[in-house]
């Protein structure tokens, strides 16, 4: 079992075009990267959890980025529980994450006056793992 000892917020932008008195409705699509770094000597293994909804570059009425690093331990009680692999690890870790950015996208938006979106769950089980070097 993976738990999250601490996580730390690393980055948040927020902008938002919006008219004050039409909100209108947009599309969002929320580009979503995950990555752990490798495991140094016996600390805790780092994970970062990066989600943007919108973009600078073109004419999307709001832009949104979250970074957030967690650090992950593995509570195994024996040896054997201790030998996990690299995805089953990346799919433990992945929701504690991801719930905690989400949370801070919907109040970094409901305390700059917006209203917030809530960001769908995500089922690791359907994630596209990539290792690389």
């Amino acid at each position: 079992m993976v738990v999250m000892q601490k996580h730390t917020l690393m980055e948040l932008t927020l902008h938002n075009e919006f008219p004050e008195h039409k909100p209108g409705s947009f599309q969002i699509k929320p580009q979503i990267n995950f990555t752990v770094f490798p495991k140094k000597d016996n600390l805790p293994i780092v994970g970062e959890l990066t989600i943007e909804v919108g973009s600078m570059d073109d004419n999307s009425p709001l832009y949104i980025k979250v970074r957030v690093r967690g650090s992950f331990i593995n509570l195994a009680k024996s040896e054997s529980d201790a030998l996990i692999d690299a995805k089953e690890f990346h799919k433990q870790c992945f929701p504690l994450i991801f719930n905690v950015t989400s949370s801070i996208v919907s109040g970094a938006m409901l305390m700059g006056g917006m209203t917030p979106i809530n960001l769908p769950p995500i089922d690791p089980n359907r994630l596209n793992f990539e290792k690389k070097e």
